[in-house]
């Protein structure tokens, strides 16, 4: 993900990272354990099942959750 914002922002996807980390440290305990449970259910799919994890297979809520915790 920070790869991606990084190539659309034209930033270093170091800076990006940096700026998750300081956003997920803000988020609170019910967006944490959201953010928990469904990385867990990625986990499960891409290293236990095999499967590649692209837009198909994730939640699309999910994905606009990661897209504004860097926004």
């Amino acid at each position: 993900m920070a790869f991606g914002i990084a190539q659309k922002e034209q930033l270093d996807s170091y800076e990006i990272k940096q700026k998750l980390v300081i956003n997920i440290n803000k988020l609170s305990p019910q967006d944490l354990s959201y953010l928990e449970s469904q990385m867990d259910i990625l986990i499960q799919k891409s290293v236990h099942d095999n499967e590649a994890i692209d837009d198909n297979n994730v939640e699309k809520d999910f994905v606009t959750f990661l897209i504004r915790l860097y926004y």
